[in-house]
């Protein structure tokens, strides 16, 4: 029998670098075996985009010396593809290594070969395996494992900057004049460095923050920062009671973290998408005014994303049934349990939205609040009729409402009942089972129970109402 035709090895190199460039450089890796041709024109030498990551290697299930081998093998495999690589420019280089101190040579060849290859886009993460697994929003106050190498401070066409558990001198940050995008975890930065940032990096635009600490205010709030349009807070403890941000061109602000807010400024004009995550919260008293001053913040963007802590907390202040101010957000997000304790906040959100065309429920767990007590009692489908009686979106706006994790409970088919019947614009509503890791439906009855609800009368002619 004839060996089959290898298809791979009849493209271009052109394409096949293409092809490659578009993978993930673990993928593109493991495809060196479809193609002979592949390797002995030695075409994964020229790849742009490239990331060593340790954890490909080592497996942290395994003993320490099965362990210890197989980083010695990272380590040599990092070495022999920066020996043979022959490719003359760069778009993308990663380098994630634990313990960076105990080999520094190999942090600096590799700093060295991506700077040398006019490399766009550097990340350096030295954090430890335990600290990434750690989610349950406590940390100690990280110090960064290493020193950013002064070949970088002179790099001048960076576009793109990840420093994990790897601090930078604030002074030397003067040559970044075509960095767009900076994200930092896992140490301290101060707020005189983050300034300094700002200043010295005139484009820009994206600023990520995942678990950094210092002990002085986020006051950004002096001077414009006018490139600045994504801000990104993630697990990060600085003193919040006093967050302010000046940046006129801010669309995108996201934070998850603790309920740290006491005084609260975002100075934009253009807000498009703000998100706020208190997951890990478990307290509420006096939080509610708070809070509510954070959303007011918030009240131009056009998508918006809450969770069980807002819901619970946000009608608790001073105002319980919506923002004094009309938000003008167009598409709401609310991940959520449905639980008795949060229908208030869905009700306040709903009120607050009269423009709103777009409603995700992403079921969940709900956060249990020490010595939470609802503002309002619950008592079923009367309370959204209460609530909810004059609540413009759904007479004029609301077009399309998702709900995913769908399990049939009654407060799920109440809320969806009032929907129905009093969405007068609506033209959809997607109701998506839960599902395992396969894609099936966790529990089949589900499904019977939601289509109970094609029967209830609609206020749209136009709706349609489809179960997956």
């Amino acid at each position: 029998m004839p060996l089959s035709l290898d298809r791979f090895s009849s493209l271009p190199i052109e394409l096949l670098l293409t092809i490659l460039s578009l993978l993930p450089f673990k993928e593109a890796v493991r495809t060196f075996v479809l193609s002979k041709k592949w390797l002995d024109m030695k075409i994964y030498k020229s790849l742009r985009n490239i990331e060593f990551n340790e954890f490909f290697f080592v497996k942290l299930d395994r003993s320490d010396e099965t362990r210890e081998a197989q980083r010695k093998a990272f380590l040599e495999f990092i070495k022999i593809w920066i020996e043979n690589h022959e490719g003359t420019l760069m778009d993308k280089f990663s380098l994630r290594l634990s313990t960076p101190a105990n080999v520094a040579q190999i942090v600096y060849q590799c700093v060295v070969f991506a700077t040398q290859h006019k490399v766009k886009d550097l990340e350096l993460d030295f954090v430890d395996a335990d600290q990434y697994e750690n989610d349950d929003g406590y940390f100690d106050n990280y110090e960064a494992k290493f020193e950013l190498p002064k070949q970088v401070y002179e790099h001048q066409i960076l576009e793109s900057l990840k420093l994990y558990a790897c601090s930078f001198i604030e002074t030397e940050i003067v040559n970044f004049h075509s960095l767009k995008e900076i994200s930092l975890g896992w140490m301290e930065v101060s707020i005189s460095a983050i300034k300094t940032l700002l200043l010295n990096c005139e484009k820009l635009q994206s600023l990520s923050f995942k678990r950094c600490w210092n002990s002085e205010k986020f006051d950004l709030g002096e001077e414009e920062i006018m490139a600045l349009t994504k801000l990104v807070l993630n697990e990060c403890r600085f003193e919040i009671d006093c967050f302010k941000v000046n940046a006129p061109n801010l669309k995108i602000f996201k934070y998850s973290g603790w309920m740290n807010f006491c005084t609260t400024k975002i100075h934009s004009l253009a807000m498009e998408e703000g998100e706020l995550d208190f997951s890990h919260e478990y307290l509420f008293e006096g939080f509610g005014d708070p809070l509510y001053n954070l959303v007011k913040e918030l009240r131009t963007v056009r998508v918006l994303t809450v969770c069980s802590f807002v819901l619970q907390v946000i009608p608790t202040g001073e105002e319980q049934e919506g923002m004094q101010c009309e938000m003008e957000v167009r598409h709401l997000i609310m991940k959520t349990g449905l639980h008795e304790d949060e229908f208030i906040g869905v009700a306040f959100f709903l009120n607050s939205c009269p423009m709103l065309e777009c409603l995700t429920i992403e079921l969940g767990s709900k956060n249990d609040l020490m010595d939470y007590e609802a503002p309002f009692n619950f008592n079923g489908m009367q309370f959204w009729i209460e609530k909810l009686g004059r609540c413009k979106c759904l007479r004029s706006s609301l077009k399309v409402v998702e709900i995913n994790g769908f399990v049939g409970s009654m407060n799920e088919r109440l809320m969806l009942k009032y929907l129905i019947c009093r969405g007068f614009a609506l033209k959809r509503i997607a109701i998506n089972m839960l599902k395992d890791e396969s894609g099936r439906t966790m529990d089949p009855h589900c499904r019977q129970i939601a289509q109970t609800l094609l029967s209830v009368p609609r206020a749209s002619t136009n709706l349609d109402i489809l179960i997956f």
